[in-house]
């Protein structure tokens, strides 16, 4: 139970059970809860694919972190990189007086990457932070009100992104939102047709729906959108929080489709597990916020040490074939998935995936969370989605090794034999 630089997980506890039921309850005592319970794990330690907890378990980590941890925990790449920029410097005016060689670094990447014209990059602490600049950006450019969003899209939690964020439940507590905002059905041209119009700003889409359930469109979807925001003077913003830095087996999953959008946003795997996001456009389009100045600002927003993670994490994902290899190893996971499928036709109803990035439905919807929580007691993590019920995410390291997805499927087919019967 190694990361690549060979880093020992082993089975011993860490913590005395009293001292790890003190930090579960006072994580619920002093921090703010949004979800009922007390946390069934308190995580000590993690290499590559694995965590390791308080009492000694070692678990197999198939959603990275939500999609975050592209090249496990701590990888020998990052780490280095980030102990040498704290050593040089943690924090300066971000945004302010001075050039920051880890912020060019960094954007010099992503220009590297991005397709078209897309060069210019403002740096965030957050996706939700990369979609709220992303609307302001919409509104500020075209001097139009409105926006087009899909049903089943989450793009963050904050006023603008929860805007234009589908699910109810949540935004209604929060009224009056970001408005006006028009959702759509997720592929479906003719209803985004009748939606775009002279007062809409931008359109707003996960190329891939991540919490939506992994949900991947028709191929004429994001090509035609592409064609009717030209057409009516709206911008297209593609959500790449979950979808980008190799993700989808593209650097973005857009170029699944050959789609070059007005705007991307990124987060997660960005930062190589630290805190950073961006979104990211042309030249022409970011310059409205230099009128007035200062229209867009962050004092956190491409921290140096993020910088260098993100560096550090951008470097192994293309030297080492990352992409590719999230492509071809997508592809024996779901040949795993499939065979349970084979056995289990009436509890596994669906299978979605591209890249190291798939999603499967259970009948009935409710054995979802109860699976999760079995798997996870087999020592194996996966997750449910926040936009579809009865799914469940795996979304592993994007150097996740076939034994680690072999033991995935065990665990995944004795878990289903127990709660089956």
């Amino acid at each position: 139970m190694n990361d690549p630089a060979g880093k020992q997980l082993d089975h011993h506890p860490e913590m005395s059970a009293r001292e790890a039921d003190s930090y579960r309850n006072d994580f619920v005592r002093h921090l703010c809860q949004t979800v009922p319970g007390i946390k069934e794990s308190v995580i000590v330690d993690a290499a590559g694919c694995w965590l390791k907890t308080a009492e000694g378990r070692v678990l197999l980590d198939m959603i990275s972190g939500i999609a975050v941890s592209n090249l496990g925990h701590c990888h020998p790449a990052v780490v280095k990189a980030v102990q040498d920029q704290v050593a040089r410097f943690s924090h300066v005016d971000v945004y302010g007086r001075h050039t920051l060689p880890p912020q060019v670094e960094i954007a010099r990447r992503l220009a590297s990457v991005t397709p078209g014209d897309l060069d210019v990059a403002f740096l965030t602490s957050t996706g939700t932070e990369a979609t709220e600049g992303s609307l302001k950006l919409a509104r500020k450019y075209t001097g139009r009100p409105g926006f087009v969003a899909f049903e089943r899209a989450f793009h963050g939690r904050t006023f603008g992104a929860l805007s234009v964020t589908w699910r109810e439940e949540w935004r209604k507590p929060f009224e009056p939102l970001l408005g006006p905002v028009r959702f759509v059905p997720f592929d479906d041209l003719d209803a985004a047709d009748r939606a775009i119009d002279e007062d809409i700003a931008a359109v707003i889409v996960e190329p891939i729906q991540g919490e939506g359930g992994v949900r991947i469109p028709s191929d004429r979807f994001l090509p035609g959108l592409r064609e009717l925001c030209s057409r009516r003077g709206a911008l297209l913003i593609c959500d790449e929080v979950q979808g980008g830095m190799g993700r989808s087996g593209q650097w973005f999953s857009c170029q699944n489709w050959g789609v070059t959008p007005d705007v991307i946003t990124v987060a997660k795997a960005f930062g190589g597990g630290l805190p950073l996001g961006a979104f990211i456009s042309t030249a022409e389009i970011l310059s409205t916020f230099l009128d007035p100045p200062l229209s867009h600002l962050t004092t956190f927003g491409g921290n140096p040490v993020s910088c260098a993670a993100a560096i550090a994490a951008f470097d192994v994902i293309r030297d080492q074939g990352l992409v590719e290899r999230a492509a071809e190893m997508g592809e024996y996971l779901r040949s795993g998935l499939r065979s349970v499928r084979r056995s289990r036709p009436g509890t596994l109803a669906g299978i979605r995936g591209i890249g190291l990035w798939c999603a499967f439905d259970v009948q009935p919807a409710a054995l979802a969370q109860p699976l999760v929580e079995e798997m996870a007691r087999r020592g194996v993590v996966v997750g449910s989605m926040l936009n579809s019920t009865g799914t469940v995410r795996v979304a592993p390291p994007l150097v996740v090794e076939q034994e680690q997805i072999d033991r995935f499927i065990e665990v995944l087919e004795s878990s289903l034999n127990t709660l089956e019967g």
